[in-house]
């Protein structure tokens, strides 16, 4: 401020400074809203040609200073489409109303690991879910779960149909062939594990591996009503900036977060129930066909039974029963300009088709948000998940008698199961187990307790008129206690005069934890060239101690460990460590075109040399053509018009344990001792590499009401780690190599339309395509280099051998295809990879208040191997119509109505109740196959390898139907 004593000084400075006083800045005021009426909050206001701007408040309402007369404001908010008003002096209190991004032009998408970029400059075809799209339709049992149908590129297997879930997550096809094809999964920045843990079931029952335990992955554990989107980073090219862990993609989920302004509380209890999606049925036989096919004295029993009312139908009563599903969902959030937060808790009680089989699911999270200062802020995020799951025993053994496929494919429904007065069960005459006994007596179970922490904080070093510094920190840690228990009693038919009874509890510690330090500098010129820079470090950490200890020779009605006669203790330990560098610069010549370049050294102890780092490159341009002044072309029928394309690279490492032959237990001459395992180590090994090169196109049409994205890629996999089986004579069952090479090449295509946006009626529809081609294109030394050429061979663990069908690598065919011995010569008669996808998405507003939503999901070819088919067939149960003695590699193509759901949502006028919603939905509601079997989505395998497609016996998958209740105050 001046002061000055002189009259007439102070008119002279008056007099000099009237002129710029007339043309000084001036205030507009004013209200930002939707179509609706409704206040948005935090809309971005910035004044064209200047740095000066504001945000809207509680209400929606602005004040902002204006130097230019006439101004414009330029107004951004994140799902509506970005707006310039045009404001002068005087002119007054201004109202503006905000149109809904319907094309997702302005939404923000993950390009580093602490930078974003807008869709509508995107050069990769990252796919994204908002919360609404995966559960605003129906209940959602699992995130992986909801997932399907919904992206292009995206291929999703259920590994097994109990509650708690079970999925084999595929991004653009295989990457890896022994190692991890699941995608790597990041929430709210931490690197979360989505492990299959076992149970050592297969101890009991026979099966060959810890992957035919159908355990569930741990990705279950995630509450989808917490999330508030999900990006894809499908390929190599998008998600290089991740390097090591991205091979099989990423999947980054955000969690909700609290907005400022008045507590917003909703409640929604949803009531269902799960019902098998189909039944294989079960052959009825006349007296005669049974002497026929079992002798005359089965004939002979059948007859009584018959006599006797007891012809049971034993597919029914195992797999018929209707359970009963409760998901309860509590939400707060709120804040005011300093502190946000969102505070959610959930509780999912779901039980199973078969009777005492089910899963419950307690999740309670806090989101916080505090801004510190004008250059400090924090965001954490907590979560702690307790579940319980209860699988029974499905999926493959060798005569353990406890797998329900086995026991039906054998136990005829003339023969009576049923316990006696004194619930004393019969033995099964046809069969080593008594699949009623199994389904009432045995236990297999799993607890878990889990704490997901993240934390971010994000500090604005530098801040001038063309330029700002910031420093993100982001660390996450994931904490899970896992603890399994199986038990058969040692009155099974199958225990008695082997085991004697089993017991079996594990007890799983898994601690990861993941920080990363990122700086990144924006400049903007006049010119309206800008530069995002990124520069910083990344550490990961994996420790897991896993204890399984088992119990035969049971003293009778015991459970305890410690009351056997044989005991047996495994123990793994686990630590993984992981550091890399991360650089990338993005350049944006006015929205015009944007070129990034960015490279990743990573090194980790899973490598044979684990101080190399090996380098994760990636560089892409999108050309808006649009944005270009000589664009005028279609007199504006477009909105948008992109070409981009894309190039990365990323890693996978071996697993742990690959680098050195370990050693097993042993006795020796009554005293403890080791001994070499079967799997040969190789210290040598080096990273599986990914080089991915996209093209594709984005296209808005017709005030984006038609929006059109298309990618074409080529993803080539080098030196894919694979075991492969090793002769007897060299003391090891098997060893990894590291010089196998993979291609695959696919298409995707996505079509939107907004067809009918009014009042009364808004229709969205999307199409969803895609398709992906796989090709072996080197198998092990070429000519010209050291050692021998590799045979074509079945890679172990993956199915069960040439004479039933299986997976063979073998140079120029898929690493997708099914292999028989025809007349001794292995031949590809089948491919588990789809001829194409389709996915079809509808949703429809009437009168602003009705919703009607449906999904369809059509999956072209994908062929199984249908082994229960197999068992069914060599026990005479199978309806005559499925029989094929000839070959079980069988289509799995299907039609499923995947989603679909009508609410109404109330119009109130209360101060205490805002909103009630009320509607009836479904999941898998019906499935159009010639498939023989219960599902064609299975896998025997689990999901790691190359695990889909293979059934032996599987949990059957289930449908569900829910009525909707939704409240908000």
């Amino acid at each position: 401020m001046l002061r000055t004593k002189n009259p007439l000084a102070g008119s002279l400075i008056m007099a000099l400074f009237l002129p710029c006083l007339l043309f000084a800045q001036y205030p507009v005021t004013g209200t930002v809203t939707d179509v609706d009426g409704e206040p948005l909050i935090g809309v971005s206001i910035l004044v064209v040609g200047t740095t000066s701007g504001t945000v809207t408040d509680f209400d929606g309402n602005f004040q902002v200073d204006v130097p230019d007369d006439p101004a414009q404001l330029r107004l951004s908010y994140t799902g509506f489409a970005p707006q310039v008003v045009e404001v002068s002096r005087g002119i007054g209190p201004v109202e503006i109303i905000m149109q809904e991004d319907i094309a997702n032009l302005e939404q923000v998408v993950v390009t580093g690991l602490a930078s974003t970029i807008k869709r509508s400059n995107l050069a990769n075809a990252v796919s994204t879910v908002s919360g609404e799209e995966l559960t605003g339709v129906t209940s959602q049992q699992t995130l992986d779960g909801a997932l399907y149908g919904k992206l292009t590129g995206v291929n999703i297997t259920q590994t097994s149909g109990a509650p708690g879930g079970g999925y084999a997550v595929r991004l653009r096809g295989v990457s890896s062939l022994s190692g991890n094809n699941q995608p790597l999964f990041i929430v709210d920045g931490v690197y979360i594990s989505n492990v299959e843990i076992p149970n050592g079931s297969r101890n009991a029952s026979g099966a060959n591996s810890a992957s035919e335990e159908s355990a569930s992955n741990r990705v279950a554990d995630i509450n989808p009503d917490d999330i508030e989107s999900i990006e894809v980073l499908k390929g190599a090219s998008a998600a290089a900036i991740y390097g090591t862990r991205a091979n099989a993609g990423v999947i980054i989920i955000t969690t909700k977060k609290g907005v400022s302004g008045e507590t917003r509380v909703s409640f929604n209890q949803d009531l269902g129930f799960n019902t098998i999606i189909r039944k294989v049925g079960r052959r009825s036989y006349t007296a005669a066909q049974i002497e026929e096919q079992f002798g005359a004295d089965a004939r002979t029993e059948f007859e009584a039974a018959q006599s006797r009312g007891e012809i049971f139908d034993y597919e029914d009563i195992i797999y018929g029963e209707k359970g009963l599903i409760s998901d309860s969902r509590l939400r707060v959030s709120g804040g005011n300009d300093k502190t946000n937060f969102f505070v959610s808790t959930s509780w999912r009680d779901e039980a199973g088709i078969i009777k005492n089989t089910g899963y419950e699911r307690f999740t309670a999270r806090l989101n916080l948000t505090h801004k510190i200062n004008d250059r400090l802020r924090v965001q954490s995020s907590t979560n702690y998940i307790r579940s319980a799951a209860s699988r029974s025993f499905s999926g493959n053994e060798n005569e353990g008698g406890l797998s329900y496929g086995y026991t039906l494919a054998f136990t005829r429904d003339y023969v009576n199961l049923f316990p006696d007065a004194s619930g004393n069960y019969p033995d099964n005459p046809n069969f080593s187990g008594n699949p009623l006994q199994t389904r009432d007596q045995t236990r297999n179970e799993e607890n878990i307790d889990r704490v997901l922490e993240g934390i971010n904080v994000n500090l604005n070093v530098l801040q001038t008129g063309n330029q700002s510094l910031n420093v993100i920190f982001n660390g996450g840690l994931d904490f899970i206690l896992s603890k399994t228990f199986v038990y058969v009693p040692e009155s099974f038919q199958s225990q008695r005069g082997r085991q004697n009874g089993f017991v079996a509890e594990g007890k799983n510690d898994l601690f990861n934890y993941n920080y990363s330090a990122i700086g990144v500098h924006d400049y903007y010129t006049e010119s309206g060239i800008n530069f995002t820079t990124q520069a910083g470090i990344t550490y990961i950490n994996q420790s897991a101690d896993q204890l399984l200890s088992q119990t035969t020779q049971l003293i009778p009605l015991q459970t305890n460990l410690s009351r056997g006669a044989a005991q047996e203790i495994d123990q793994t330990l686990v630590n993984i460590e992981e550091f890399g560098y991360v650089v990338q610069e993005e350049v944006n010549l006015n929205d015009k075109v944007i070129a990034t370049a960015g490279i990743r050294f990573d090194k980790s102890s899973l490598n044979g040399d684990p101080n190399r780092y090996f380098a994760f490159p990636r560089a892409s341009v999108a050309v808006n053509i649009h944005e270009f002044d000589f664009w005028n072309t279609g007199g504006g029928l477009f909105n948008q018009v992109k070409l981009r394309a894309a190039y990365g690279e990323t890693g996978n490492s071996a697993s742990f344990g690959r680098l050195f032959t370990s050693l097993t237990n042993t006795s020796i001459g009554g005293r403890a001792g080791f001994t070499v395992n079967g799997q040969q180590g190789n210290s040598d090994l080096e990273p599986e590499t990914s080089s991915e090169i996209e093209f594709g196109t984005d296209i808005g049409l017709a005030d984006n009401k038609v929006n059109i994205t298309a990618t074409y890629y080529i993803r080539d996999v080098t030196n894919l780690l694979y075991d492969r089986s090793l002769p007897t004579s060299s003391g090891f069952s098997n060893e990894i190599r590291n010089d196998l090479d993979l291609r695959n090449r696919g298409f995707e295509f996505q079509l939107g339309l907004n067809p009918f946006r009014t009042p009364t009626i808004d229709y969205r529809t999307t199409f969803n395509f895609w398709l992906n081609r796989s090709e072996i294109t080197r198998l092990g030394v070429k000519d010209g280099e050291e050692g021998e050429d590799i045979p074509s061979f079945v890679p172990p663990g993956v199915a069960f051998g040439l004479g039933l069908g299986t997976f063979y690598i073998n140079e120029g065919s898929p690493i997708t295809g099914l292999w028989e011995n025809v007349d001794g010569v292995p031949t590809q008669t089948g491919n588990t990879e789809p001829d194409f996808q389709f996915g079809w998405n509808n949703n429809l507003t009437l009168f602003e208040n009705l919703d009607i939503n449906f999904l369809f999901h059509w999956r072209q070819g994908s062929e199984l191997l249908n082994l229960t088919r197999l068992l069914t067939d060599l026990g005479g149960t199978t309806p005559r119509e499925y029989a094929d003695l000839e070959g079980f590699i069988e289509d799995g193509s299907y039609f499923r109505l995947r989603e679909a759901g009508v609410a109404y949502r109330f119009p109130l006028d209360n101060k205490f109740l805002k909103g009630l919603k009320v509607g009836l939905s479904g999941r898998n509601i019906f499935t159009l196959t010639d498939y023989s079997s219960y599902d064609p989505e299975t896998s025997v395998k689990g999901g790691g390898g190359l695990s889909t497609n293979i059934e032996v016996a599987p949990f059957p998958s289930s449908k569900q139907f829910y009525l909707q209740v939704g409240l908000e105050f």
